[in-house]
């Protein structure tokens, strides 16, 4: 245990600081800087104690190491991807070879088979017409205006339903056995 100027102890890497707080803050800013943790303060002292310990040669040829292992990893990355990007591409090939000889085969067949289909296609058609109800032209708008003298719509006299009477009331107004009062019936 070691004690330094302004009452610091160092103890084996780690720092205690026995000293008075700051009295400003301007203070410590001029100590510390504009941004610390204290973490990072105690990070940084301890990467700088390491770094001259085991010297700049040893730390370079690390990062070299780590960067060179990075590199070989995305190298067998894009191998891998170019491998399954030319087996995607030459099936796609093969695939397109194939289509043009069905093409050429199909453009080899005899016309009759050709005539043959259109001719199914024709009787499908056909049928498809047939399937669908064709409605009666609508009305046309000389039709449908009410010429100026017409304003009333009525029905055709013939079309009214006469009312029939029932016949239980009739039969039951001859049979009624209520006195009628004989003054209303003389006039």
């Amino acid at each position: 245990m070691t004690e330094g100027e302004g009452g610091v102890v160092m103890i084996k890497r780690a720092e205690i600081d026995t000293r008075a707080p700051f009295s400003s803050v301007k203070e410590a800013v001029a100590l510390f800087g504009e941004k610390v943790l204290a973490g990072e303060l105690y990070a940084n002292r301890l990467k700088e104690m390491y770094g001259e310990a085991s010297g700049n040669g040893s730390s370079r040829l690390g990062t070299m190491t780590a960067e060179l292992e990075e590199t070989k990893h995305n190298l067998e990355k894009a191998i891998e991807e170019s491998m399954t990007m030319a087996n995607c591409l030459s099936s796609l090939k093969e695939e397109l070879d194939r289509t043009k000889r069905e093409l050429q085969k199909m453009k080899e067949r005899d016309p009759d088979q050709v005539k043959k289909t259109q001719t199914c296609n024709e009787q499908g058609t056909e049928f498809q017409k047939k399937r669908y109800v064709t409605f009666a032209n609508p009305p046309s708008l000389a039709q449908v205006i009410i010429p100026p003298g017409l304003e009333k719509l009525e029905r055709h006299p013939s079309l009214r339903k006469k009312k029939e009477k029932p016949f239980i009331p009739l039969i039951g107004g001859l049979f009624s056995r209520k006195k009628r009062n004989p003054e209303i019936a003389s006039p």
